[in-house]
């Protein structure tokens, strides 16, 4: 038995379909629209904002999460996304958007829960 952690997918299908719902958001963020990276190569603007990395990293790991039916290895993800990204990623966005996915999925840190941001959107 490893103790990695990893993220799991919530059987509640109302927070499956705000996941959904946040998912799409991420993606959209990735977009940038009035955003400096709007128009710029993925992987230029990934070297350059921060906020580009952030999107790209919570869509990378809530869409993992979405699409197992195991819990999610988020040690073994981080060595994907590396390989994907190459010397750009970086392991402090990556080990955020964990925490707020994980919190998103009620598999979180409650003694350290995540502040900010946008919340899940309503089902």
């Amino acid at each position: 038995m490893s103790d990695r952690p990893k993220i799991t997918l919530p059987v509640d299908e109302e927070l499956r379909v705000r996941l959904e719902k946040k998912f799409r958001e991420y993606e959209w963020r990735k977009v940038g629209r009035g955003e400096e990276w709007e128009h710029m190569h993925p992987e230029l603007a990934h070297k350059l904002f921060e906020a580009y990395r952030d999107a790209c990293y919570k869509s990378d790991v809530l869409r993992a999460v979405l699409d197992s039916e195991q819990p999610v290895d988020t040690q073994a993800l981080s060595l994907k996304l590396a390989e994907k990204y190459g010397e750009g990623f970086s392991v402090e966005r990556f080990c955020i958007a964990c925490e707020v996915i994980a919190s998103y999925c009620g598999c979180g840190d409650e003694s350290n829960p995540v502040r900010g941001g946008t919340g899940l959107p309503e089902a």
